[in-house]
């Protein structure tokens, strides 16, 4: 038995596989380009790692490596992010939209007993597009697709009918969730990477710049995002069969009000700010709220408030670089 991690060597994936092989499972980490520099420790859990370099665009290559590895659950995190979207539609078609039919076809061809999909916030609009009795936003308000994100929101949209579709018509297991803004070590990609690269400069005594500096946002560290898949894997069938996608819920603050958390935690720091007014970044709803994972799942974020989340990315990075974790 095994859990198959497509995209399996990026921020979340690593960080997913991390938590599993300390539980003592088997992982297979599926990816097309190697992020070793993530999975290097990973690698001392010995054959319970497998690491496979694949492409989702190939429903041939995701069959063998499910076959020859006793896959029995699947959580998919292979997509192009964000504003890359919108520069190449086509790439993010067959990556986010085919690339995800081939894990679900992949599975109900296995038997599987279970997928998890990456949805987005990017399903819903900006915060200014609902009611403030509607806001913080729950699972059940209207998806109106993030206004700056739409091949990528919309595409995300899709996955979630694809995933009704399977579940309803070959009685898969199919959920996931809709992860706010995720930060953590090492976030390289997606239209906020420059949240997690800020803190990770900042953490080493780098200078560091941020944009948007007063758009609100919604915040979701790394570890708290591994945990709910997670708990996901672990879930009742029963209970998501009635809800199969859960906000992860998040922080909410401006860019620059998460400066000032970086500025308390690392005295002398040194980041510029810019900001044009926006409200928001590329029209991502900054009200979300994480209370059905909580009630129905049962999971509760650990890293929260904001302050407990970028300390611990901070320590991260500082922990990298052979340098001592901050004073408590």
């Amino acid at each position: 038995m095994a859990t198959l991690i497509t995209g399996g060597t990026g921020l979340i994936g690593a960080c997913l596989a991390e938590k599993l092989l300390a539980h003592g499972e088997r992982v297979v980490l599926f990816d097309l380009a190697i992020a070793e520099r993530r999975i290097t420790p990973l690698r001392a859990h010995g054959d319970r790692l497998q690491v496979v370099q694949g492409d989702v665009q190939s429903i041939v290559a995701l069959l063998d490596v499910v076959r020859a590895h006793g896959v029995t659950s699947i959580v998919h995190l292979a997509y192009q992010l964000g504003h890359g979207c919108n520069r190449s539609p086509e790439r993010a078609t067959r990556v986010n939209i085919l690339g995800t039919v081939n894990v679900l076809e992949a599975a109900r061809l296995s038997g599987l007993e279970r997928v998890l999909l990456a949805s987005s916030i990017a399903v819903y609009g900006s915060d200014e597009e609902y009611a403030p009795g509607e806001r913080p936003l729950r699972e059940d308000v209207p998806l109106r697709v993030a206004s700056g994100l739409p091949i990528y929101g919309g595409g995300k949209l899709y996955l979630e009918h694809l995933a009704r579709n399977y579940a309803e018509q070959y009685g898969l297991t199919v959920a996931g969730l809709r992860p706010s803004i995720v930060y953590g070590w090492g976030r390289e990609s997606g239209s906020s990477a420059f949240t997690g690269e800020m803190i990770d400069r900042a953490a080493v005594g780098q200078p560091a710049r941020v944009e948007f500096g007063d758009a609100r946002v919604s915040l979701v560290y790394v570890e708290d995002v591994a945990e709910q898949f997670q708990a996901l894997l672990d879930a009742d069938p029963r209970v998501l069969a009635r809800r199969r996608f859960f906000n992860t819920g998040g922080d909410t603050c401006t860019v620059r009000e998460l400066v000032a958390v970086v500025e308390r935690l690392v005295p002398g720091a040194q980041i510029e700010i810019a900001s044009a007014g926006e409200a928001h970044i590329a029209g991502l709803a900054a009200s979300v709220s994480g209370r059905s994972l909580e009630t129905e799942i049962g999971y509760k974020r650990r890293f929260t408030p904001l302050e407990i989340g970028v300390r611990a990315e901070i320590d991260t990075a500082r922990a990298r670089a052979a340098l001592p974790p901050l004073a408590r």
